[in-house]
């Protein structure tokens, strides 16, 4: 395959158009905790479930994170805003102290009002004390200048509409003041209101987060897959919050890993053994049986590898001697590429739910009761031997045929998994969709990756790597506030067995429907899902991730799925591609694309 050698790139593929949203189907499609519940889609809503209600027409919502801290707040911006208000509604707002710079999530500098037209995040850089006296709500617009009840000093606080042009000029003087102040730091620290900025950077999160810290399980017995290198090169973006665990049987890995992939050699048949040995031991069967147990696995995954996937619900169990230090774990494959994960996943996830799937990929928390929900499947629990012998018989059975090629007794966790993850009492789930999956073929999209972000472009669309690059350097924050702002309440669902998943047993069926945004809202809003008191809710939420332009948009990983089948080795499908040595920044980290065509370097 030929390597591409512009920063500008152009794909073109005719009868392209939107999916909408038959991508929530995906989200249920594509894993154990995935599929949890399909959804019908009902008739798009024809007005918004957000309490606070639209917004007037010339206004806009900012987020602001003050930099190195946990800090949050939004601020709405309308036609009257000067930046001298803005700036003191910020310090309102974030209650911090002078600030020295303004800039977008990616770094560039913000110097007037003007600027935040295409911008939702915007990130202040200022003292973390020094508030300037009393938090009060706002209405909506700006803020301006009055006297601070408690100690005469200025304060701020909130302006209604009716009253803006005439307090207005009242707070003049005082706005141009901090106004000067404010320029002339930024004037000492390099910035100006002309000239090109140089930034502070943002505080650094260090190399690891301070309380969660996941493990991404990834369990391989065949030979490695010509991508590797791709996926040990994405994974290095996620370093500061996952490692990512190979077990496999005498592989050579790639050199010049990255410190948070790390290659497990088992040996020679020790997937089946350590299998067998912890199902075994955790079911409490005798010796004899477990022997048994490795036998029937070593000959089923020498004859179909793909049968580990059937296990996957205990990986928790199977692999519990690795995952000590770890606060969750969870599990993916190889046919994947990870962009930026912490800053999809967000902390009230790790922090306040048990499993949380963005429908690939289960996260799962590190602790006894989660790790032994799959006991609840009888073909993983009470009938694990009975259907590994079944298997067993099964495959001699078509092979004394001379069938080679035979429908496998597979029993996926899409069932049985998600329902018994459903009946614990007091669990607490979400699902979220925030990946992209090459499913269909020919496709409508291509996926870039670049600076270790995961981007997904329209096929036919103009793209340009060095604005893709640009949107990719969202900085690191402790505080993982995710990418998806919850709007109103969570909405009740009801479950029936009726309408989905017509491929499973009915009594593992879980169906529900779920209203569509409105349409001016479609590119932004969609819904999440939490179960959590044995009642399932959808949770409408907003992206605050730009979807830029030309339609490109950030997911949180890319897996090839549909894609990879199409790829001819002998003629094209993936670039060669080596691993560089040392802990370089995202800057350094190999930027490609990926489509039907295969995996294509962009040099």
């Amino acid at each position: 395959m030929a390597k591409r050698t512009d920063t500008q790139a152009c794909h073109h593929h005719p009868g392209t158009t939107r999916h909408g949203y038959w991508l929530l189907l995906i989200l249920f499609l594509c894993g154990p905790l995935g599929t949890l519940l399909f959804f019908v889609l009902l008739p798009p809503d024809t007005h918004s479930t957000d309490e606070t209600g639209p917004y007037e027409l010339g206004t806009k919502i900012v987020h602001l994170a003050l930099a190195g801290s946990s800090r949050r707040a939004r601020y709405v911006l309308d036609e009257y805003t000067v930046w001298g208000t803005f700036l003191a509604g910020v310090r309102d707002r974030l209650q911090c102290g002078p600030i020295r710079t303004v800039t977008d999530s990616s770094g560039e500098a913000i110097l007037a009002v003007a600027d935040m037209v295409d911008h939702d995040h915007i990130v202040i850089h200022a003292d973390w004390s020094g508030g300037l006296g009393e938090a009060q709500a706002s209405d909506g617009g700006g803020s301006t200048l009055v006297r601070d009840r408690r100690s005469g000093s200025d304060g701020l606080l909130r302006l209604g509409n009716s009253t803006r042009r005439r307090h207005r000029a009242r707070s003049l003087p005082k706005l141009i003041e901090q106004v000067d102040a404010l320029q002339a730091q930024g004037s000492r620290r390099g910035v100006s209101p002309e000239g090109s900025p140089e930034l502070t950077p943002v505080e650094p999160c260090g190399a690891r987060h301070p309380t969660f810290r996941l493990a991404m399980v990834v369990p391989w017995v065949t030979d490695m897959p010509p991508w590797i290198t791709y996926f040990v090169a994405s994974a290095r973006r996620s370093s500061y919050l996952a490692d990512f665990l190979v077990f496999h049987e005498m592989i050579e890995p790639p050199e010049h890993l990255p410190d948070n992939v790390r290659f497990i050699d088992l040996g020679v048949g020790g997937l089946s053994q350590l299998i067998g040995l912890r199902l075994g031991d955790e079911l409490g069967m005798p010796v004899r049986n477990a022997s048994l147990l490795i036998r029937s696995l070593r000959f089923m995954l020498d004859k179909w590898p793909r049968l580990v996937a059937e296990y996957k619900p205990a990986f928790g169990t199977i692999f519990e001697q690795y995952l000590g230090d770890y606060s969750h774990w969870g599990y993916c494959d190889l046919d994947m590429v990870a962009g930026n994960l912490p800053l999809f996943i967000e902390r009230t996830e790790l922090a306040e739910h048990d499993i949380v799937t963005y429908s690939w990929g289960d996260v799962h928390r590190n602790a006894r009761d989660i790790l032994t929900l799959w006991k609840g499947c009888p073909h993983l629990g009470s009938e694990l031997q009975k259907e590994l012998l079944l298997k067993v018989a099964w495959v001699r059975r078509m092979e004394s045929k001379g069938m080679k090629s035979y429908p496998k007794r597979f029993q996926s966790a899409e069932g049985c998994y998600s329902h018994a993850a459903a009946q614990m009492p007091g669990i607490r789930i979400k699902m979220a969709h925030k990946q992209f999956v090459g499913l269909s073929v020919p496709s409508e999209e291509v996926v870039y990756v670049i600076r270790g972000a995961v981007w997904q472009c329209p096929a036919d669309a103009h793209v340009s790597v060095d604005e893709l690059a640009k949107h990719s350097q969202q900085p690191c924050s402790a505080s993982l506030p995710g990418v998806q702002e919850a709007l109103g309440t969570r909405l009740p669902l009801r479950v029936s067995s009726e309408g989905c998943g017509k491929w499973m047993p009915v009594e593992y069926r879980m169906c529900a429907s779920l209203p569509e945004p409105p349409e001016r809202e479609r590119d932004t809003v969609s819904f999440s899902i939490e179960l959590e008191g044995g009642q399932f809710y959808a949770q409408r939420f907003r992206t605050t991730l730009r979807v830029l332009d030309n339609g490109c948009r950030q997911g949180a990983f890319f897996h090839m799925q549909e894609w990879k089948k199409l790829w001819d080795f002998s003629s094209h499908g993936v670039d060669p591609l080596e691993l560089s040595p040392g802990t370089d920044p995202p800057s350094f980290l190999p930027s490609f694309t990926i489509s039907t065509d295969g995996v294509a370097l962009l040099t």
